[in-house]
């Protein structure tokens, strides 16, 4: 049985959506356990007791707008922290948060590890599942040298090879695809990944290709992929809305295609274990699409598959 760790303190909405999305999977998923990390409130009210469900009360949040600071190692008894230690200590399969994205990763650097000690974790987005296609980074790391580009290419080829069967074919995100275009750290990290038979690597990759071509893993610093998905996602709230102000009924199916096409969240790879961050400003549906992206990469054990392809690829 996999067991989800989901930290009910990190959404905008609050612990009641998390009870909701967990008790809807649970209706759903008969093979699932959650484990819920949550602060006690005197008007919390607490789901219905269910077979499959744990309500785990921690003493303290971490809050949304908190910079990370070393006093976050010492917050032990905070959701996050408790449910990372969960997932350490083999306790439970995933972890599922909604919360600080930057407190996230950093703890789970501190108490899951590394999977290498100069590969730096990565938070990876679906753009496709079908065929898959992601985009990493998405901001775990905002100052990334061409090292560390490269090792984000490294882990999203990983991730696509042990999610699908199509093979990863990396593209570096640029101002252009001509060889004279992009910054130091682009043309030193295009030729670090030129110099690689693994992953195959197809050079520089613009704006038009995030959606649709032939590279279905798209490289770029984390404030540069941050801000492409914030702009993705707004210009089809925009659109959405426009459609909706003409009266069409044509929303419906945007939204329907942005549900079944894309998973919820995105995945932090590169640490010792499987971690899915969910959007802050997650409703219901897409808190329950969160925790089914961490039961799917639960069920490929993920962490391991990207462990055992580094391992191969040093070999």
């Amino acid at each position: 049985m996999i067991r989800v760790a989901l930290d009910a303190m990190g959404g905008d909405l609050g612990p009641r959506i998390a009870f909701e999305g967990a008790l809807e999977v649970l209706s759903q998923y008969p093979d699932i356990a959650i484990d819920i990390f949550y602060a006690p409130d005197v008007h919390l009210e607490l789901p219905a007791p269910h077979a499959r469900l744990s309500l785990i009360p921690c003493h303290d949040t971490i809050a949304v707008d908190e910079e990370v600071t070393r006093g976050l190692f010492r917050r032990c008894d905070s959701t996050l922290f408790q449910a990372l230690t969960s997932l350490k200590e083999q306790r439970s399969s995933v972890v599922v948060t909604m919360g600080n994205t930057g407190a996230m990763v950093a703890l789970a650097r501190h108490v899951l590890g590394l999977l290498r000690p100069k590969l730096y974790p990565a938070l990876i987005r679906e753009l496709h599942s079908r065929p898959l296609r992601c985009l990493v980074d998405l901001g775990a790391n905002v100052h990334c040298p061409a090292t560390m580009l490269q090792g984000f290419a490294q882990l999203g080829a990983a991730y696509v090879e042990a999610l699908s069967d199509v093979p990863p074919r990396i593209g570096l995100l640029n101002v252009g695809v001509e060889n004279s275009k992009g910054s130091s750290v682009i043309k030193e990290a295009d030729r670090l990944l030129s110099a690689k038979s693994w992953p195959v690597y197809l050079g520089y990759a613009e704006g038009s290709e995030l959606f649709h071509g032939e590279k279905n893993v798209i490289v770029c610093d984390g404030m540069v992929g941050n801000a492409v998905l914030k702009a993705s996602e707004g210009l089809l709230k925009f659109l959405l809305g426009q459609i909706q102000s003409l009266g069409s009924n044509t929303p419906g199916f945007f939204e329907s295609f942005y549900q079944t096409e894309r998973r919820h969240g995105a995945c932090l790879v590169g640490v010792g274990g499987n971690l899915v961050k969910g959007h802050g400003s997650s409703d219901r549906a897409a808190i329950v699409g969160a925790i089914e992206y961490g039961i799917d990469i639960a069920r490929a054990d993920l962490c391991s598959a990207i462990d055992a392809r580094l391992c191969n690829e040093e070999m």
